[in-house]
């Protein structure tokens, strides 16, 4: 079976697999789930621009909130279901994302200032949410509940669980598509070496444009899930600390692969609610122990879960005992 077969064969396996799973998981596991799914789909929007095209970027959670804030406003102040609401604010970040990557390539940033600039504008975004009367300040804007599917409201959580999966697998096959088209192998080149990209012909400019903008655009949607899930949109959603998230669960699964964003949450997640549970009574030490893994995984498989898992499976075949740490090329490929 060829390689690209063999994806799309795992992603509909496991896709059918999760919705049998889905049926027998407990409240509190289909909130993990959910959470993970999350972070899963948001982790495979920031991969097409951060790992992709290797343009690092912290301004992930300004899409976000763009998605979350847009469909909530107009859902409350002119009873605009937050299905179309979503596709407006997803119109704005990619504005926003337009603009950044522009200025990006106008004024010929190196990677680091690029991402510093992204970071700065994330904190800006938090201070004008936490301070704007319309947008409902610190406390953000309280969406009641109900149960109405054409508002985006459902009264038990496997119906997001079951969107949360259905959008996920969409961004797997996307990414799947992507990885093969000639807009996927330009952005590839672009990360490799721009300056050779301009010479096969590469439009650089105009490439990373929409990149960031298909990026940012589908980051926004996952605003509006999550505004609706928790039934309330506030600046938590635009936090430094959800940009770090995204970078984080993706560098673990492996950043430019296509299952390491997915494979990273999954993973995590459910370490980290563990943790948080386990050791309530210890002020910090869930979270202590909880970066102390991160740090182990990444010294340890430095190209990510993904690539690491690719190498042992070859090393296997191969009679060859797999080197931990070691450089390893990507289960894409």
């Amino acid at each position: 079976m060829k390689s690209q077969q063999f994806h799309y064969v795992s992603v509909i396996a496991l896709a059918l697999t999760a919705l049998v799973v889905g049926q027998f998981l407990t409240r509190s596991a289909l909130d993990t789930i959910i959470i993970a799914l999350w972070f899963a789909y948001l982790c495979q929007t920031w991969n097409i621009i951060g790992g992709m095209a290797g343009q690092f970027s912290f301004a992930h959670p300004v899409y976000v909130a763009f998605g979350g804030y847009t469909s909530t406003l107009l859902y409350l102040h002119w009873d605009l279901t937050p299905w179309l609401g979503m596709l407006i604010g997803a119109i704005g970040a990619m504005l926003c994302a337009a603009l950044l990557c522009w200025i990006n390539f106008r004024r010929q940033l190196p990677m680091l200032t690029y991402a510093l600039i992204t970071l700065a504008i994330t904190i800006i975004a938090v201070t004008i949410l936490n301070t704007s009367d319309l947008l409902g300040g610190h406390e953000g804007l309280v969406i009641p509940r109900g149960n109405s599917p054409a508002n985006f409201r459902f009264a038990d959580k496997k119906s997001f669980y079951y969107i949360a999966l259905a959008a996920v697998t969409a961004m797997m096959f996307l990414t799947l598509m992507l990885r093969r088209s000639r807009f996927g192998i330009r952005l590839f080149a672009i990360r490799d070496n721009q300056d050779a990209a301009r010479m096969i012909g590469v439009d650089v400019l105009k490439t990373s444009l929409l990149a960031s903008m298909l990026s940012a655009g589908l980051g926004a949607l996952a605003g509006t899930f999550y505004a609706q899930y928790i039934s309330v949109v506030d600046p938590s959603i635009a936090h430094v600390e959800l940009a770090v998230q995204i970078v984080l669960m993706t560098a673990v699964g492996g950043i430019g692969t296509t299952w390491g964003p997915l494979l990273g949450p999954l993973l995590l997640v459910p370490v980290e609610r563990y943790l948080s549970r386990e050791f309530v009574n210890l002020a910090g030490f869930g979270h202590l122990f909880y970066g102390l893994v991160i740090i182990v995984i990444l010294l340890l498989l430095r190209d990510g879960v993904v690539s690491w898992m690719a190498s042992a499976i070859r090393s296997r075949i191969m009679g060859v005992k797999p080197r931990i740490g070691a450089k390893s090329q990507s289960m894409e490929k």
